[in-house]
């Protein structure tokens, strides 16, 4: 009987009697029997969720394959292989002898003790060549802000045979530096280290001439202290206008394969996608625009004369400028990786034929994005434009021809068109204009949706960062999920709700038949424009991406792409079968709306579920690190604004799925159930722990007063007045720090005296009782009262950094300021005038080992997930002592 039906509904109503809308009804009647409801049934319900799950289970077993090969390493090269190949185990032993020195802080021991080591490296480099080539080694003397003597080091490779004045040179730059406490083994060791074994690999190459460009290798020194090292080469050496192209390496943290992150020019990218393994994307260019950055790159591209690239290691910096940045944390085969890719573009440098450019301009700039670091997309904005504007037009005229030819058919063939009480013109008079409505009212439900969903995030985001801040800290996963659920929770309700509004308003329009209910409407299917009205929605965003011109929209494109011309397709072939009556079972049935919008969009999803899990594993460490307390809510919106771009597009791709489906509330309840469990999760989890540690900032300050109140005999010991010292504890990620140093002080039995929290940034302390102070004793060795001079020295303990000032009316003269280190300082104080009753001194004395303050030592032995942050200068360790001389 089912299959008499079944046969029935496919023959077209050809009676034109008085009785033709009994006809009509009765065959409504024996649809419903046979329960062919248009995505009403459980069966399409099931698929839906067998779709859902095979669609996750591909995600499940191709994400790790996309991880798996676009973070693949080489095979590490032994230190026997031949000279002009990279090695990587060589790169290493150049690196555990760098770091160990311990923290290299702009003049410090470690500091030049880490300049005389690349100095016999270089040296020794240059005395095994055989080649005709021409080495000069430099050490360019720059003074820093606070006049400390510093040198950066530089070594020119030229071809003896080709003596050319003013000849281009290709640039390779890193500085040797690093911050305080911090051996900085990636920051930037492995910049060094990878700059000396390529220099060793180069000038061994007996391919290479050098005779139409010269090599410069670059170690500029307080890179971290202000890129003081870089603007010294830049404004005062010579060499610093014979430079066509640079290369800067750079790091945060050995965890992960590098990337480029930035180049003066993107046709500079061309160059670069002919590496063994290409890493790149556009939109590492803008994420290094933001204040989180700064590397010497961006004072060697200044004055757009040079052609500049900047690489490094920068996932998952969670060790950054902290003591945990040691070589043993170096990850297996990244410095191959590295080396192999530089060695290669390098090469490719030296082969071009070149010229010094002027006024450089990128007027038609590059796209480009790596495709599982095997493959480097690359084409111009203006086609991304063009493209853009060809889907536009095509979307919107196919879609109102298909609208138009639709409405003249039916209109020339009223009886065939009515036989499918899943049509719109079966039901409504002004067909026509219903289709226009619905059209425009799903277009803007989608609006609306996304809308909500996003200020929903917004909402999320501020009721994080008061209930658990940093919840998702360490993993990149969990902050997607965490924010995605809220959004698409917000996007299914909305959409839900405009669907209903729909519908009443279809209630109310004028109808051919009687007797509909709302169980027949929902029968309606209005396929073709809820897909056409995401269409739209598509074109509205490429439309927002050529207004805006900006690269980083290539997403839009990249799902432009593949949405748009398949949709159009299948929406044309379900007219011209509908307009042929050509019955086919698959576009009867239309289950293949089910599966057609996920299988579309795995490509695009999987790239960005990619892009967007790279952004965050490079700023969620910098954002714990940068942002102080008072800004956590800005950093769970900058990871609410990153997860918000992947889970848009699913939501527009699931969005027509879902509103066709009867059993909305389950799937509803599906998210929100996955959204308590996820959030249960990132409540309950620890954030901190020694691979993902919480940083904090310490200030260990001393002042010791000396004063004299009448001189009587020369020389004489200046007495000791008094002194004070305090411990500031900041905190910049919101966790408290008062139960720590409670707990501490119980398990340390360590005193801390006066304390005082600002809960819950930063704890201050008096720690005068366990500090040695630094100054051991002061004296005014002679006077000489006709030139008004005194000469006052001054014994303190081993340091590098000792500072003297003095009030504007004096001059002051330091005997041995250059002699470092030293444990006493000489100064001639010259009066400008006799009349000058007061002579007050301030001496600063800053040390950056550790083991100089008892309490960071013990304090950071006691907190095994937290680590220090340090700073390119010997800040948190600073004695300070006054000395006043009262003339009168």
């Amino acid at each position: 009987m089912n299959q008499i039906v079944e046969e029935i509904t496919l023959v077209p109503v050809t009676i034109q009697t008085e009785n033709n809308e009994e006809v009509l009804t009765t065959n409504i009647k024996v649809h419903r029997k046979s329960n062919y409801y248009y995505f009403s049934s459980k069966k399409y319900l099931k698929q839906f969720i067998l779709w859902i799950l095979m669609f996750i289970c591909l995600l499940l077993i191709a994400g790790p394959l996309a991880y798996y090969i676009s973070y693949a390493v080489p095979t590490v090269k032994t230190r026997n292989i031949s000279r002009d190949i990279f090695s990587e185990q060589r790169a290493l032993d150049y690196l555990y002898n760098l770091t160990q020195y311990g923290s290299r802080v702009r003049n410090t021991r470690g500091n030049f003790q880490a300049r005389d080591y690349l100095l016999s490296q270089i040296h020794r480099i240059s005395s095994t060549n055989k080649r005709h080539l021409r080495f000069q080694i430099e050490l360019q003397n720059f003074t820093d802000l606070k006049q400390n003597l510093l040198q950066n080091i530089l070594v020119r490779v030229s071809n003896t045979t080709r003596t050319l004045k003013n000849k281009p040179s290709l640039m390779l730059s890193a500085h040797y530096d690093s911050v305080e406490f911090s051996s900085g083994a990636c920051d930037d060791g492995s910049g060094v280290v990878i700059l000396l074994e390529l220099f060793s690999n180069l000038v061994h190459d007996i391919t290479l001439s050098f005779s139409n460009m010269d090599l410069i290798v670059l170690f500029t020194n307080a890179e971290e202290s202000g890129l003081e090292g870089a603007k010294a080469f830049i404004t005062e050496h010579r060499w610093q206008s014979d430079i066509h192209y640079f290369i800067n390496v750079d790091s945060m943290s050995c965890n992960e394969v590098a990337s480029l992150m930035k180049i003066t020019q993107s046709q500079l990218v061309i160059d670069y996608s002919r590496v063994k393994r290409p890493r790149a994307n556009v939109i590492n260019e803008y994420i290094s625009k933001l204040p989180l950055w700064g590397s010497d790159y961006s004072i060697l591209r200044l004055n757009n004369t040079r052609l500049g690239y900047d690489i490094g290691f920068f996932l998952d910096g969670y060790t950054y400028h902290t003591p945990l940045d040691h070589s043993t944390r170096v990850k297996e085969g990244i410095i191959q990786d590295l080396g192999e890719n530089l060695g290669i573009l390098i090469r490719n440098l030296f082969r071009k034929v070149v010229s010094i450019p002027e006024n450089i301009t990128d007027t038609d700039p590059l796209i480009y994005f790596d495709i599982l670091s095997l493959y480097l997309v690359i084409y111009k904005q203006s086609t991304s434009i063009l493209i853009q504007h060809i889907l536009i037009i095509s979307t919107v005229i196919v879609g109102i021809i298909l609208v138009g030819f639709d409405h003249i058919w039916h209109r020339k063939n009223r009886l065939q068109s009515c036989n499918d009480h899943r049509c719109i013109y079966f039901y409504f008079q002004n067909s026509f204009t219903i289709r226009i409505i619905s059209i425009i009212i799903y277009f803007i439900s989608n609006i609306i949706s996304i809308i909500c969903g996003f200020l929903i995030s917004i909402m999320f985001s501020w009721l994080m960062s008061n209930i658990r801040s940093l919840a998702w800290n360490g993993n990149a996963t969990l902050a997607m999920f965490l924010y995605s659920l809220p959004y698409l929770i917000s996007f299914l309700i909305v959409g839900y709700l405009c669907n209903r509004y729909h519908y009443s308003i279809l209630r109310k329009s004028p109808k051919n038949v009687s007797e509909v209910n709302e169980n027949r409407l929902k029968n309606v299917h209005f396929n073709f424009e809820q897909n056409f009205s995401i269409l739209l929605f598509y074109c509205l965003l490429m439309m927002t991406s050529i207004l805006s011109n900006q690269r980083t929209f290539y997403l839009i494109l990249i799902w432009s792409i593949f949405i748009c011309p398949i949709y159009l397709c299948v929406m044309i072939i379900e007219f011209i079968f509908h307009w042929k009556q050509i019955h086919w079972t698959l576009l009867k049935e239309k289950s293949y709306w089910l599966y057609l919008p996920l299988i579309i969009s795995f490509l695009p999803l999987t790239h960005t579920i990619g892009i967007s899990s790279y952004s965050l594993r490079l700023l969620i460490p910098l954002a714990v690190k940068v942002f102080s307390f008072r800004h956590l809510f800005g950093v769970n919106i900058v990871i609410s604004g990153i997860v918000f771009i992947p889970t848009l597009f699913i939501a527009l791709n699931l969005s027509s799925i879902v509103q066709r489906i009867r059993y909305f509330i389950w799937i509803l309840i599906v998210v929100l159930i996955t959204f308590l469990i996820v959030f249960i999760i990132a409540i309950a989890r620890q954030p901190f722990d020694k691979n993902h540690p919480h940083a904090f900032y310490v200030n260990h300050t001393s002042t010791s007063i000396y004063r004299v109140e009448e001189l009587k005999n020369v020389p004489m010991i200046i007495p000791f007045a008094s002194q004070s010292a305090s411990i500031t504890v900041l905190n910049y990620d919101g966790r408290p720090l008062s139960p720590l140093l409670d707990q501490f002080f119980t398990e340390n039995n360590y005193k801390l005296q006066n304390k005082r929290c600002r809960y819950p940034i930063d704890c201050t302390f008096d720690d005068t009782f366990n500090r040695k102070m630094s100054i051991k004793q002061i004296r005014i060795e002679s006077i000489d009262k006709s030139l008004m001079k005194y000469t006052v020295v001054i014994q303190h303990v081993l340091s590098y950094n000792i500072y003297i000032s003095s009030t504007s009316d004096t001059q002051l003269t330091i005997w041995n300021q250059f002699n470092l280190p030293r444990t006493e300082t000489i100064i001639d104080v010259t009066l400008d005038s006799p009349w000058i009753p007061l002579i007050q001194l301030d001496i600063n004395i800053q040390r950056c080992d550790i083991s100089d303050s008892p309490f960071l030592l013990s304090f950071t032995q006691f907190m095994s997930d937290s680590v220090l942050m340090g700073e390119g200068n010997c800040s948190s360790i600073d004695d300070n002592a006054i000395l006043t001389i009262n003339r009168t």
